[in-house]
């Protein structure tokens, strides 16, 4: 009895020892992964490459271990430790097959944690991915690999979902990249948050679903972030959206709001002055445009609507009496009469045009314009000598 007890407490002592000794390799692996934490947290990686070297010793032989190769904590250290290894790694392949063997490790540690204990360390692990992810992902954007960049920056993002320098980085590269659509969703997905430069990002977004001829959600994302964020860029942005759809009548007002806010602003005028235009409003537009004019007298688009626009008038009348009937002499008499007047005080104005720019085709079409209504031949074949010559 004596002799079977001894080998019994014998027995059960080597088992002991062997379990505490694969345990002491996790126990070496988790200690040593500790210390180098620390040093890199404190701004000294480089002095812990010891410690982490050897804790990928003690981890690799942990997991192959039958008596620790099931225990979540295992793989989850696995995965932390070799994804610090991967950023470390200046070899590009070397890096990447350390960060697969991560992944691989993570996944085997999801799969055994179904209480969820190492929930926090899988976390630390995620954000290494997504460190390493980024790294390559500036590294491709500085190197104008906006495709690649993309990629990294959205597989960084997977790995830490709704952070909003990711999700702006990868915006901007599939920008670059002319990935316009996964430019839209990641925009889209910033203006619900509080990113700080969510104005420039609604106008981005704006002119991106412009881009995708979605006119309606370009103008719908720049009125509503206009609004929200008083943003006059956001403004000129509905604006000239508007303009574009034919809501000159929707939105005049806010034009005019913006003047209010703004009167120096010459650009606000001429779109007030288009608007009034469309709306068939000749005398308000006119007076938009001579106040952009005002505030810059070399605005040459201004220039060339204001000609239009009241050289327009004249010939609107020109046409309106030559369908009065025979009968209407007189009638046709002082439309006529009225629509010189309009066509005369053009003149300066076509004028103003060509000396802004001599070379607008489009300021001297307009000035011959005049002289062909004027049935002046010796001007009109001096202006096309000019208009070839600077064609």
């Amino acid at each position: 009895m004596k002799i079977k007890t001894i080998l019994s407490v014998l027995t059960l002592t080597v088992l002991s020892v062997s379990t505490f000794a694969q345990k002491g390799e996790l126990n070496s692996a988790k200690s040593n992964y500790e210390k180098y934490v620390q040093l890199k947290d404190a701004g000294s990686a480089a002095l812990g490459l010891t410690s982490l070297t050897s804790a990928k010793t003690s981890i690799d032989k942990a997991v192959a271990n039958e008596k620790t190769m099931n225990e979540q904590e295992a793989w989850t250290f696995k995965a932390m430790i070799y994804a610090d290894l991967a950023l470390n790694e200046a070899e590009e392949a070397k890096a990447e097959l350390m960060v697969s063997d991560a992944a691989a490790a993570l996944k085997k540690a999801v799969e055994l944690d179904q209480a969820g204990a190492g929930k926090a360390n899988r976390e630390r692990a995620s954000n290494l991915f997504a460190q390493f992810e980024l790294n390559k992902g500036v590294k491709a954007y500085q190197t104008q690999k906006f495709e690649d960049a993309y990629q990294a920056f959205n597989k960084s993002l997977s790995y830490k979902p709704g952070d909003t320098t990711l999700t702006y980085y990868t915006g901007l590269s599939a920008i670059n990249a002319q990935n316009y659509k996964a430019a839209i969703k990641n925009y889209a997905e910033l203006l619900k948050t509080n990113y700080s430069a969510n104005n420039q990002i609604a106008l981005d977004l704006s002119k991106l679903y412009a881009l995708e001829k979605d006119t309606v959600n370009a103008l719908e994302v720049a009125s509503t972030f206009a609004a929200k964020f008083h943003d006059a860029a956001l403004a000129t942005q509905e604006i000239e959206l508007s303009l574009m759809s034919g809501k000159e009548k929707q939105i005049v007002t806010k034009i005019n709001e913006q003047i209010a806010q703004d009167p120096k602003n010459k650009t606000n005028y001429f779109y007030a002055g288009i608007a009034y235009s469309s709306l068939k409003d000749p005398k308000k537009a006119e007076e938009a445009y001579k106040k952009a004019l005002e505030i810059d007298a070399k605005y040459e688009d201004a220039a060339i609507n204001l000609a239009s626009t009241v050289l327009n008038v004249g010939i609107d009348l020109i046409n309106t009496a030559n369908k009065l009937p025979a009968n209407k002499q007189k009638e046709y008499d002082i439309a006529i009469k009225q629509a010189n007047i309009e066509v005369d005080r053009a003149l300066p104005f076509l004028q103003k045009v060509v000396e802004i720019n001599p070379k607008s085709v489009n300021g001297w079409e307009n000035l011959k314009t005049y002289y062909i209504i004027k049935r002046n031949q010796a001007k009109i074949d001096e202006i096309n000598k000019t208009i070839q010559s600077i064609q």
